[in-house]
């Protein structure tokens, strides 16, 4: 099974979220957490951000990419040197060794039939990347996102019909993680920012996840 990772900073990096396989067969989520093996094509993710002076590394990537929409209440007030500056862009650099810019802060890397697109998520002071998946003949994206334990029923009562079909939950401690098929890129970013255990609210973000 192949270990994949993506990784934007060098400095003071966390792992975003828990590690997470892929089944390419199926094109699917499961967590590490997971007790139950499934069978199929797959692979482990890894996905690390820099923590230090993050909207300010959000400029260097919006300098490198101007298709990127930062928004204009943004409010940035951090000091960053050029080596943080030039390790930061050696990074990406590296990453899109691996997985080709895609455009409008989406990263892609081709899987057999599928392609894993990293998305740009940003917030009100801070930002991250989530994973979503296309496989050929289906239409849509695969994605996760996990909820909050006591949001879960609010969440469900968010979502569309076409997303509730073939939805699947899976629970896990303190949250649920959520399953299901989005049909732009766009509403993804809309529920993550709103509901993703890890990145919505800041408290948490800041102890959810480890430090590397």
């Amino acid at each position: 099974m192949e270990d994949v990772g993506f990784r934007l900073g060098q400095i003071n990096v966390a792992l975003e979220i828990p590690p997470f396989f892929v089944n390419f067969d199926k094109r699917d989520f499961s967590s590490m957490m997971t007790r139950t093996e499934k069978e199929g094509r797959k692979a482990l993710f890894y996905v690390y951000i820099s923590r230090k002076n993050q909207l300010s590394k959000l400029l260097l990537l919006k300098a490198m990419h101007p298709d990127i929409f930062i928004p204009v209440t943004l409010k940035i007030n951090e000091e960053i040197d050029k080596d943080e500056i030039n390790s930061f862009i050696q990074s990406v650099q590296q990453a899109e060794n691996d997985w080709s810019y895609y455009g409008i802060g989406t990263w892609e890397k081709t899987f057999n039939s599928c392609k894993v697109y990293m998305v740009l998520i940003i917030g009100e002071d801070r930002w991250t990347v989530r994973p979503l998946i296309a496989k050929e003949g289906l239409s849509g994206f695969g994605a996760e996102i996990p909820v909050d334990i006591d949001l879960s029923d609010r969440f469900v009562g968010v979502l569309k019909e076409e997303e509730k079909k073939n939805l699947e939950i899976h629970e896990h401690g303190e949250n649920k993680h959520f399953h299901f098929v989005v049909h732009s890129r766009e509403r993804f970013i809309q529920l993550a920012k709103e509901w993703d255990y890890y990145f919505a609210h800041k408290e948490r973000w800041r102890m959810s996840v480890k430090l590397t």
